[in-house]
């Protein structure tokens, strides 16, 4: 929801974008031997699941940078999203 309300995106993380970041720590806890998923499994696959998902505001940014943009915001809805214990 984050990424959807973030004014420096133009495209936030649809429904199918969740999924795959599920799928993704779903892969990673089972290839760690875990048949459970772990905040952290989640944590090390954002950006690798999400970048490519997200449209930077153009306005915000050159066509060159918007991927490493896109990162940076992403890593900045990371530090204000409350992990569960």
């Amino acid at each position: 929801a984050l990424t959807r309300e973030n004014d420096a995106l133009e495209l936030g993380i649809s429904p199918r974008g969740t999924l795959a970041l599920f799928r993704s720590a779903q892969a990673l806890a089972l290839i760690e031997g875990r048949d459970y998923c772990i905040a952290d499994d989640i944590k090390c696959l954002v950006l690798p699941v999400f970048a490519h998902r997200v449209i930077v505001n153009s306005r915000q940014t050159s066509t060159k940078r918007q991927a490493t943009q896109a990162e940076q915001i992403l890593r900045e809805i990371l530090l204000k999203t409350n992990v569960p214990v």
